[in-house]
């Protein structure tokens, strides 16, 4: 059973990369890159590139009005607060740490605390509104009765599937993702709304959110699918 959405495809991807701030600006080590906001804790770095030379150098964001040793550190794409290593046209996203919001701040940088150098920035416009939560289309099938209502794409790592419906008959069904033209099994599976991988119970019009699993994030996929790995 493969049930498909092709919910990032070439052309929704640059609908849904968010926001964008703005090309970085580029003083030292090669520093460049774009940058979106995709919701209001996330942001979207685009062929990102640095050369790895600095020597306390981390991602930084703060409210003052240029980038300065008052700032906190934003952890890297892995979560990791790390000094920066090199970076080569990389595509990932960063969180800001503790619930903070893209509106509290007023830049990001590329920042050497020992040095209190700038390499990059790029500067969060006034009154800036995040974007809204994103809909793309329905999870429709031919068996075990499944189909949703919209599907939304909260943030970066959040997808809901609205009002779902399966009749849980399927022997190892779950929730699938990955990447190319059509669902396969060389896709992964996504934990359930309560973070479980086991098979697929059954669903009558429910609500349900899923957290995209590991690094992944909806920018490195390109459909979800009901699929049946038997």
């Amino acid at each position: 059973m493969r049930i498909a959405l092709s919910c990032v495809n070439a052309e929704e991807k640059e609908i849904y990369r968010g926001k964008y701030l703005g090309k970085i600006n580029s003083y030292h080590h090669q520093v460049s890159g774009d940058v979106y906001a995709v919701d209001e804790y996330t942001f979207l770095f685009i062929n990102f590139n640095y050369d790895g030379n600095g020597a306390d150098t981390f991602f930084w964001a703060g409210a003052t009005n240029r980038p300065g040793p008052q700032g906190f550190i934003i952890p890297d794409e892995f979560g990791k607060t790390n000094m920066l290593e090199r970076y080569f046209n990389k595509d990932f996203t960063l969180t800001l740490p503790d619930g903070k919001k893209i509106t509290e701040i007023k830049w990001i940088a590329i920042y050497d605390l020992s040095s209190q150098n700038t390499f990059g920035d790029v500067y969060i416009p006034e009154e800036f509104e995040p974007p809204a939560t994103q809909t793309v289309s329905q999870l429709t099938g031919k068996s075990h009765n499944v189909n949703s209502d919209s599907i939304e794409i909260l943030d970066a790592k959040t997808i809901r599937i609205l009002q779902f419906t399966y009749d849980g008959q399927g022997k190892d069904t779950h929730f699938w993702i990955g990447v190319g033209p059509q669902p396969s099994s060389k896709g992964s599976k996504v934990p359930d709304e309560h973070g479980y991988l086991d098979p697929l119970r059954g669903y009558t019009k429910e609500d349900v959110t899923l957290e995209i699993p590991g690094e992944l994030t909806i920018f490195d996929i390109d459909w979800l699918s009901v699929f049946d790995v038997e």
